[in-house]
């Protein structure tokens, strides 16, 4: 079988390594490719997706959203959200899903612990935001606050929030338990852009960045200086990259092995 990962840019994604470990240590010769699509050549994706032959693949930054006009189906959780990060293709139709919000949340709950009655704000409202947001409402008790530059980033969506602007969060940085940053800021190491001023967050608060390249972004290295606990975005990669795998094939992906390679990789690099 063939599977891959659409985005632009994509040139940084672990996505092939971490797969083919996975097809490896389950003795399958599948193969995984990484596509770099822009958003002028997106309206081509079904041509680009049938020339390579794909039995489903991934969606990254900036077509999780762009992708729906293109489905067939929809899950319900995904076409709640608004956004997908798993494609399926069956049968000549492509049915979409969003595991971004699973894989997070897995690894946040192993990492924190429960989150039933933290105060949690979300940096940004794109298709990773909703994803993310949507499967953390399952799990605490609070309304989840989420912050973007344009307030009218919201008019789309369809999740209970509390809605703000970056400016206006700033002056309640110190009441949140975790902040998660799921906005592209701090992919680019030489960039030393802060979303937001990290002195007024509070000490004990756990910050969290959905990017795993750099291992830690400027906006985390910062806040670790701070003394700041931090958690970088691998183990959401690992584990919403285990949940499609098994959207695909129906099979259990061997998570331990993807990580390990992932880990391996980035030390190499």
């Amino acid at each position: 079988m063939k599977f891959g990962v659409i985005g632009h840019p994509i040139s940084h994604s672990l996505s092939p390594i971490m797969h083919v470990a996975n097809f490896n240590a389950l003795g399958r010769n599948d193969q995984y490719s990484a596509l770099d699509v822009s958003p002028q050549d997106f309206q081509y994706i079904k041509e680009i997706i049938k020339e390579n032959e794909l039995n489903g693949f991934n969606i990254t930054i900036p077509h999780k959203e762009s992708i729906i006009p293109y489905l067939d189906e929809i899950s319900p959780s995904a076409e709640h959200i608004g956004a997908v990060n798993t494609v399926l293709v069956k049968d000549d139709k492509w049915i979409g899903y969003n595991t971004d919000g699973i894989g997070f949340v897995k690894g946040l709950i192993d990492k924190h612990g429960s989150i039933d009655n933290d105060n949690i704000l979300v940096l940004g409202a794109g298709g990773a935001s909703k994803g993310i947001v949507s499967e953390m409402m399952k799990f605490t008790n609070n309304k989840i606050t989420v912050a973007n530059r344009s307030i009218t980033r919201f008019d789309n969506w369809k999740l209970d929030v509390e809605a703000m602007s970056l400016t206006d969060v700033k002056d309640i940085l110190n009441t949140f338990d975790i902040i998660i940053n799921t906005t592209p800021v701090g992919m680019n190491e030489s960039s030393s852009e802060l979303i937001i001023p990290i002195e007024n967050i509070n000490k004990n608060t756990l910050v969290c960045d959905i990017i795993y390249i750099p291992n830690k972004t400027p906006f985390l290295q910062a806040c670790e200086k701070r003394g700041l606990a931090i958690y970088n975005g691998l183990d959401m990669f690992v584990y919403q990259g285990a949940e499609s795998f098994k959207i695909w094939t129906g099979k259990e992906a061997v998570i331990e092995e993807m990580k390990n390679k992932v880990k391996n990789e980035l030390k190499r690099r």
